[in-house]
């Protein structure tokens, strides 16, 4: 049962009243993200712009969603108080088309973001399909969950509570199936950038910059998880409350997704890197380094984008013969290999 030390028309407002506030930050974060975009950008490929395009996605689906919360304000508290039920019977009733609507869009949003996170997976991990085998699945089980609740609401009764046992299972399957997908996709990512930044930091002839990127994207996923966490554990207790947690996750999915973007954009930025940049070859080091550790066989992968969704520039060199090669993995164009001949 509902708790009832929270009444909904109280929690309806709460609820909106902090969407904006979420809203509101997400407007200036994305903003940001455009203004990145189109001037520190000097070129961008055909992948760049399709990421551009998801993020102005996610936003329209943000903006619909308040308004359409605004607009059920609206409706609740000046049209329909003075019916029976008033504004709480008004705003409670699941099978509005409203309220449809709005929970489609919130559904939708979430999705979207699963689905760009597993994009994200496969590009770090090189295109490997292994990694994301268990991401895709649990992205299905989403897929199904998530509308079929949305398919649910209108076969229900209007004085239904949104913790009825037709709806529960499948509620708590969405929530928890968010839970774990983000935490998964997270760690995945986190894993394949510490693994990467080990390996390279045992050679002083690189210096490495992945760092920060791992701090970036832990404090930006963070916030998505904390969220979705705390509905879980009050959709799970039968609290109201979780209606605040649930109407500030729409803009926090495109919060996440931008942040990461635009932070590690504007880091590479302050640091001087470019797409035109100067790639790291065998040709950079002396031949005085390369006699001091003729015994050794160095495979080194170096990120050098200001996303993770530009590509892969990977440098493989055995110093036994002084030969080796670059790699340049591209999402758009695949991997082109060009050889590095000895200096």
């Amino acid at each position: 049962m509902a708790s009832s030390h929270f009444p909904l028309d109280k929690t309806f407002l709460i609820a909106t009243w902090l969407e904006s506030l979420v809203y509101g930050f997400y407007l200036c974060l994305f903003s940001s993200s455009l203004f990145v975009s189109t001037t520190l950008r000097k070129s961008q490929n055909n992948h760049g712009r399709v990421m551009l395009y998801i993020g102005v996605v996610m936003f329209i689906i943000a903006t619909v969603h308040l308004a359409m919360n605004l607009y059920r304000l609206i409706e609740g508290y000046v049209v329909h108080v003075y019916e029976p039920g008033g504004a709480q019977a008004y705003l409670g009733n699941l099978a509005s088309w409203h309220h449809v609507f709005k929970d489609t869009l919130y559904a939708t949003q979430e999705i979207f973001g699963d689905a760009v996170a597993i994009y994200r997976v496969w590009i770090i991990w090189n295109r490997d399909w292994r990694p994301i085998v268990l991401p895709v699945m649990l992205f299905i089980v989403s897929c199904i969950s998530g509308y079929t609740v949305c398919g649910l609401y209108p076969t229900i009764s209007p004085t239904a509570p949104v913790f009825s046992p037709v709806l529960a299972r499948w509620i708590k399957t969405f929530f928890v199936v968010a839970v774990v997908q983000s935490s998964l996709t997270t760690g995945l990512m986190a894993y394949r950038i510490w693994m990467t930044n080990r390996r390279t930091s045992q050679f002083k002839i690189v210096t490495s910059n992945l760092k920060p990127v791992l701090k970036i994207l832990l404090e930006s996923a963070s916030l998505q998880f904390f969220v979705e966490l705390i509905l879980l554990i009050l959709y799970l207790a039968g609290h109201n409350a979780q209606y605040i947690l649930l109407e500030i996750v729409t803009p926090t999915v495109g919060i996440t997704f931008t942040a990461i973007t635009i932070r590690i954009a504007l880091r590479m930025a302050a640091q001087g890197y470019s797409d035109n940049n100067h790639v790291p070859s065998i040709h950079s080091l002396s031949l005085n380094t390369m006699q001091r550790m003729r015994s050794i066989a160095v495979n080194i992968t170096q990120t050098k984008q200001s996303t993770f969704d530009q590509g892969t520039v990977s440098t493989g060199v055995d110093v036994e013969s002084g030969q080796g090669k670059v790699e340049i993995y591209r999402p758009e164009t695949g991997l082109a290999s060009q050889p590095v001949l000895p200096s």
